[in-house]
């Protein structure tokens, strides 16, 4: 905008010198260069108003998901109808960290743009979380600099920053935990097995009719066979503290629970968000894994738990039954608690 407006004052100088050059001189010279300097604006803007008004940009992030520390970056690709390229771009976007609340400012500027130019931007990755770059105001300049014109904002492009698993082995988890009794909707395979009843139901098969119970209540009804499964372990996590924690305590979770799967033992994760609410993620593969990552760093964790602390929620993991592994950044912090 500075840039703009000193332009626009160098170029009122330039009319002001002109038209005092022909006030004096009268001349031919002097009504020319007054003819073109009142024509110049209009003629840069009507060769640049097509490539203004139909520029659009679209934001990328370059790559979508990477380790801490590591080199990334944003791409905000400018796509320009016509031939003739654009002056001049002004950029000026905001990175935030999701996890942690934490807002970057990104500024950038990009001379004689044509169709498909990139401007790139550094990625703040010294942390871990889900990175949002949104862009706040994109301006493109006629040829001369004079006229100006805001795009619509593009969607926002969003990067994974991932935490660095712990390289630990993971605790000794009974698999023969408390089991529960869950309906599978299969025929029973023998008289021994343990069943429930319920009225017939357009779709049931008919060899599993309870024939003799169908006669004396006057009404099919039919045998749903149980099926027995063990409760799965669960990993609790305290999510608040600083990012240094944050990262050390989100490395330790993505180690274990990385090193259960490999184990091929499937597992629970839960925490409680800023508000104190409850999320919980089955894991039984790699991309539940990872869903589960992505949720963890999405949503803002607080900078004390009071409210976000699992030690207040007991009733959530408490006598239920099953392996419960306490996940905290202090290395002592990650002993199984049955």
């Amino acid at each position: 905008m500075s840039g703009m407006a000193g332009r626009r004052i160098f170029f009122c100088l330039l009319v002001c010198g002109v038209l005092l050059f022909h006030v004096m001189t009268e001349s031919y010279w002097g009504q020319f260069l007054l003819f073109l300097c009142a024509a110049l604006p209009a003629l840069s803007l009507l060769l640049s108003l097509r490539a203004m008004r139909g520029c659009r940009a679209s934001l990328a992030a370059l790559p979508p998901s990477l380790p801490l520390n590591t080199s990334g970056g944003w791409q905000i690709v400018l796509h320009i109808p016509g031939a003739l390229p654009l002056a001049r771009v002004d950029v000026r976007c905001s990175e935030e960290n999701l996890l942690l609340g934490k807002t970057h400012p990104r500024r950038a500027r990009l001379a004689c743009a044509a169709d498909g130019a990139c401007i790139a931007l550094p990625a703040d990755t010294a942390h871990c979380g889900l990175l949002e770059l949104r862009a706040q105001r994109i301006v493109v300049c006629d040829l001369l600099g004079l006229f100006r014109r805001r795009l619509p904002p593009p969607e926002p492009a969003r990067m994974a920053c991932l935490p660095i698993p712990a390289g630990e082995m993971p605790p000794l988890i009974a698999r023969d935990g408390p089991v529960q009794a869950v309906r599978t909707g299969a025929a029973p395979a023998g008289a021994a097995e343990d069943y429930d009843l319920r009225g017939y139901r357009p779709g049931d098969p008919i060899r599993t009719v309870h024939w003799k119970l169908s006669t004396k209540w006057d009404s099919l009804i039919v045998r749903e066979p149980l099926q027995t499964s063990a409760a799965l372990p669960l990993l609790t996590l305290d999510r608040f503290g600083t990012a240094d924690v944050l990262d050390t305590l989100l490395g330790r979770l993505s180690g274990l629970s990385r090193a259960l799967l490999s184990a091929q033992q499937p597992h629970t994760v839960l925490w409680l968000d800023a508000a104190g609410q409850p999320c919980q993620y089955d894991i039984t593969d790699e991309q539940q894994r990872m869903t589960c990552l992505l949720a963890l760093l999405g949503s803002a964790a607080p900078q004390t738990g009071s409210a976000a602390a699992l030690d207040t929620r007991p009733e959530l993991w408490e006598h239920t039954g099953r392996t419960v592994v306490r996940v905290r950044a202090e290395p002592e912090g990650g002993g199984a608690d049955a």
